[in-house]
This record gives structure tokens, C-alpha cells and sequence, in this order.
């Protein structure tokens, strides 16, 4: 009884320690984040998806890059584990393990208007042969079903053009998931001319139900020169939906003196199953870049938004000039134009971005997360250059915020990655989940550092952050109804 008590205490002593700490995060990754900010939560530390009621639900992770096998959900009796793996092995007897699901790929839970949860894997079958799937549940991740999604014979693995299959739609503020989330697919042709490239198929492609039962539809043929979706940091959404209609975002690969990597919207008829229109929206530098993966968003009035991805380049912004209709756009524009000085003048230098995550908040204040490199223009190792994870913002109508920084490691790193990824709940609260990788660890600690040593944190507005608490994630308090006025005392009648 008393180790328990002390273990009790422990926890809300970490958490509310955790709690107080304010960016930037400086983070040592040779110690454990519970020595360095007592942060040791009892949820699983990935990135939080949501149900109507805002509850969280969380997808695992452990050390490796593939593994997942349960989903963390905050109940009355504390986080419960809801099993993945009983229903992949029913459908799939000869079941081996998950691929690429410890962060390489898509991580998340998603919820449709219905409160059905649903997430993309790709599994490993014992004679070696990889599918793709779409599991689904009835009953709020208690218990699971699995379809079958087409493109799982490639390995969905990193190879520094990131050879993969397969994406879903997720919930970035205003678009509707009324039912199955919208999927792309999409498989290599060739190796195209660049450090970063390869031609690929892209695919897409509306599940729907019957009854209970999800009905996966033929793909829908979207281009032969896709570029690649880059999933393990940044992740944002290829895809924002209505009602009647999806509109999604892609980067083809072309040739130099293009001015950079076409970036196309497209719309598709959630009725017709048909790709009714398209246009190309913005070019996206460097060149050939799977780094370059861009985003959409919706907003509150209609407006669609998209900011190209970038490698150490700034990231370009556009939106619609009209409600719900991709036919005009604006000029597209840099998102940062500092951060990052080469000489001893008065200029702010350059803007590198790299890793987009994109979400709008109920005001429609657009946020992004991403990758800088800043030297020069903060006191931060003495002005000496390092990669910082860094949020902007810009409300309705406005302009792009200064970058501000989330965290840091301890000390200049030659290389590092936070692959990171943002969510937002139905209320409107930022969630960020990243970890700090650098390559100046031996090899033996970088499993550990990029999959395992991962932190959550949340805001309001993205300009504080702070530790993910049990309340973050739970669903917001009932709102009391306002208490009916008094009625006014009878008035007497005149004599």
C-alpha cells in the first residue's frame, strides 16, 4: 500500500513538475526525460487522435521503427490498452508483424463524425509479403476490423526517397471525416534524377460502408509522376474533405529550369468516385525533393489553404480566392524569409524549413511546426548555427508570425530530426509529439532517442507550450447552463 501511494504521488509530483517547464525545451538525449523534467506520463507519447467528445486516443510505439499493437484511450479507471493485433491476426492467420508503424509511417487514430476510429498499417506476412490495411472500429477502439487496402507489396521502408504505399486523411481543424478517411496509394516506377527522388504512381481512393462492413473501392488513378509523401516527420494531411467532395495536394517530379516541383490540388466527387478537376497551385524548391510534401487545410468559411514542403529551403504559401473552388489562387509566397545569417551584417539572413505540419484552429489561425536551422539571430549557443523545432502562425487574413522555438537540444549538433507531428482536438488545443534525434550519439542510442524518448506537448495558441497532462487529453468539463434569471416582482396596480 505505501509503494503504491508513493508511486501515486510520484506521478502527479513528475506531471506537475512537467507541467511548469516552458519552451525552449533543451533536451539531453543521453538522459531520460524523466531526470531531466520529470516527465512521465502513463499514456503512450505519439501523436493524440480524437473523438467528438475530445478524448484522446493514442496509437503505440516502442524503441523499434515498426512495432504497434494496442491504443492507449483515457477512461474513468485511468488509460486502457485496446488490442490491434487479435484482429490482424483473424483476418491475416499467417500474420508476422507491423512495418514502419513505429513512427515511419502513418501513426495516427482517426475519427469520423459517427465516432468510428480508424488507422492505416502495413503488415509483414510470413512469406514475407507486405499489405497494406485499413483497420476500423465500431465501438471506439475496443475492438477492431480489418480491410484490405491495395499497394502492400513494396516495403514500406525508409531509403532516402522514401519508397511507400500508403496515407490517410486526418483531422487538421475544419475538415469533415464523414465516414472512412480518404486514402492515397501509390507505388514506384523508376528512380528519377536527384538525391531525394523517385516517379511513382499516386492513387486514390473513398471506403464506404454497408451496413458494418467497409467496402474498399477500385483506386482511382491520379498521376504517373508523383514525387512521394514523406510521412515520418511532419506528416501533414494530403487531404481535406467535405461532405460531398475531397480536395487534395501532391508534388510531381520535372525537369530542371521548372522553377521548382509543380504542387497540384485536385478535387474529387465523393458521389461520382471521379477526379472532377485540378490545378497546379505553387512549385515547391529543391528541386525533386520528397522532402518537399505539401498540406491543406481547410478554413471555417470554405477557403483552402496549402504550404509546400521544403529541405533547408523557406516553405511557399497560397490559398483559394474563393469558397470550396480550387480554379484561383493566390500568388504563392515565403512563409519565413530569416532565421539563418552567413555574415556579419545587419540582414536576418535565410529561412530553412524543412518537415511541414499543418492544422487551422477554430478561429482560423493557421499554425505550422517544422524543422529550422537558425544561426545568428538569438542567443542560443552563442549565435552559433543549430536545428530547433519551430511554430509559426497566421490568423485570418494576416501575415506569417516570426518563427518562435519549441525546443533545442543541449548543445550544437551536427545533425537532427524531431520527427514530429502535429494534431489539434475538436476544441481547438495544438498537440505536438516529437523526439530529438541527432547523429552525434553512437548508433546504439539512436533507436532509443528517435522512437522511444519522445515528449507531447500542448498549447493554446502555439506560442507557449508546455508537458501533455491526463487533463489535456481528457474530455473538456461539461458547460453548466447559465442559471434562468430571477423573475421581476409582480408590480402593483395603480390606486
Amino acid at each position: 500500500m505505501l509503494a503504491a501511494l508513493l508511486a501515486s504521488l510520484l506521478l502527479v509530483t513528475s506531471q506537475a513538475r512537467a507541467a511548469v517547464v516552458s519552451p525552449p525545451l533543451q533536451i539531453d538525449p543521453t538522459r531520460s526525460l524523466a531526470e531531466q523534467f520529470g516527465y512521465a506520463p502513463a499514456y503512450t507519447r505519439n501523436v493524440p487522435g480524437f473523438d467528438s467528445e475530445g478524448r484522446a486516443y493514442i496509437r503505440s510505439r516502442v524503441a523499434g521503427q515498426d512495432d504497434t499493437s494496442y491504443v492507449n484511450a483515457l477512461t474513468t479507471d485511468g488509460w486502457a490498452r485496446f488490442d490491434l493485433i487479435a484482429a490482424l491476426r483473424a483476418a491475416y492467420p499467417d500474420y508476422v508483424d507491423t512495418v514502419g508503424a513505429g513512427g515511419m509511417l502513418s501513426a495516427r487514430i482517426e475519427f469520423d463524425t459517427q465516432d468510428r476510429a480508424y488507422t492505416v498499417l502495413t503488415i509483414r506476412r510470413e512469406e514475407g509479403e507486405f499489405v497494406n490495411v485499413l483497420m476500423y472500429s465500431l465501438d471506439r477502439c475496443r475492438t477492431w476490423r480489418v480491410a484490405e487496402l491495395p499497394f502492400g507489396d513494396q516495403p514500406a521502408v525508409f531509403d532516402g526517397k522514401y519508397r511507400g504505399n500508403v496515407a490517410c486523411e486526418h483531422f487538421t481543424g475544419h475538415n469533415t471525416v464523414d465516414g472512412p478517411p480518404f486514402i492515397a496509394v501509390w507505388r514506384t516506377i523508376e528512380d528519377w534524377p536527384g538525391s531525394w527522388a523517385a516517379r511513382n504512381q499516386l492513387f486514390v481512393l473513398q471506403p464506404y460502408f454497408v451496413g458494418d462492413d467497409l467496402v474498399v473501392p477500385p483506386p482511382v488513378r491520379v498521376t504517373d509522376r508523383f514525387l512521394g509523401m514523406l510521412q515520418a516527420a511532419g506528416d501533414s494531411s494530403f487531404a481535406a474533405s467535405t461532405v460531398r467532395k475531397t480536395y487534395f495536394t501532391w508534388t510531381e517530379v520535372t525537369v530542371p529550369g521548372q522553377g521548382g516541383s509543380p504542387v497540384y490540388v485536385a478535387v474529387y466527387d465523393r458521389a461520382s468516385g471521379k477526379i472532377t478537376s485540378r490545378r497546379m497551385v505553387a512549385r515547391a524548391q529543391p528541386l525533386n525533393d520528397c522532402h518537399a510534401t505539401p498540406g491543406i487545410c481547410l478554413d471555417s468559411t470554405g477557403v483552402l489553404h496549402v504550404v509546400t514542403g521544403a529541405h533547408n529551403q523557406p516553405f511557399r504559401y497560397t490559398h483559394s480566392l474563393a469558397p470550396y473552388d480550387i480554379r484561383s489562387w493566390t500568388a504563392q509566397k515565403f512563409v519565413l524569409s530569416s532565421g539563418y545569417r552567413t555574415h556579419g551584417d545587419d540582414t536576418d539572413g535565410l529561412a530553412y524549413q524543412t518537415y511541414l505540419s499543418f492544422v487551422c484552429d477554430p478561429r482560423d489561425t493557421l499554425h505550422i511546426v517544422f524543422r529550422q536551422s537558425r544561426r545568428g539571430v538569438d542567443t542560443l549557443f552563442n549565435g552559433r548555427g543549430y536545428r530547433a523545432l519551430c511554430h509559426q502562425s497566421r490568423p485570418s487574413g494576416g501575415s506569417w508570425s516570426p518563427s518562435t522555438v519549441i525546443a533545442t537540444g543541449i548543445r550544437q549538433e551536427r545533425y537532427v530530426n524531431y520527427f514530429q507531428r502535429l494534431s489539434i482536438s475538436p476544441s481547438g488545443k495544438l498537440f505536438v509529439s516529437f523526439s530529438f534525434f541527432t547523429q552525434d550519439l553512437p548508433e546504439t542510442l539512436w533507436p532509443y532517442t528517435v522512437f522511444r524518448q519522445r515528449v507531447v506537448l500542448v498549447s493554446g495558441n502555439g506560442l507557449s507550450w508546455r508537458f501533455a497532462t491526463d487533463e489535456d487529453l481528457a474530455p473538456p468539463p461539461p458547460v453548466s447552463p447559465e442559471p434562468a434569471p430571477d423573475p421581476a416582482p409582480p408590480v402593483a396596480p395603480a390606486p
